[in-house]
């Protein structure tokens, strides 16, 4: 179970992260992410969220949120076309994360 200082911490991240996410979508969104970079698990965004490239590394002591078949490829935050292995994130604005990665930001499609 997840503690209300960590709800707060991960939950002020993603408010900070969402316009400048929502920017660079709306810049990006009609052309292919071909020129964007692909996140760095060392990214500070990303260690503080738990990011990481492949979900078999999950650190699942410092995220006991993450339950099994949660993918970046069906989290509500991504982006761009489902055939591309990289895709654009809200969460990490003007970069790719890995369909097959994850993070605590984590949220179910639908």
């Amino acid at each position: 179970m997840k503690t209300r200082r960590e709800f707060l911490k991960v939950a002020a991240i993603g408010a900070a992260a969402l316009p400048a996410g929502a920017a660079a979508m709306r810049t990006a969104s009609a052309a292919v992410p071909d020129g964007l970079p692909r996140l760095e698990e060392s990214d500070p965004a990303a260690v503080a969220l738990g990011y990481v490239h492949d979900v078999a590394d999950v650190d699942t002591a410092r995220f006991p949120r993450y339950e099994e078949g949660q993918l970046c490829s069906n989290c509500r935050l991504i982006s761009g076309p489902a055939e591309d292995d990289w895709r654009p994130c809200s969460i990490f604005p003007g970069k790719l994360v890995a369909n097959e990665g994850w993070c605590s930001a984590w949220v179910a499609k639908g």
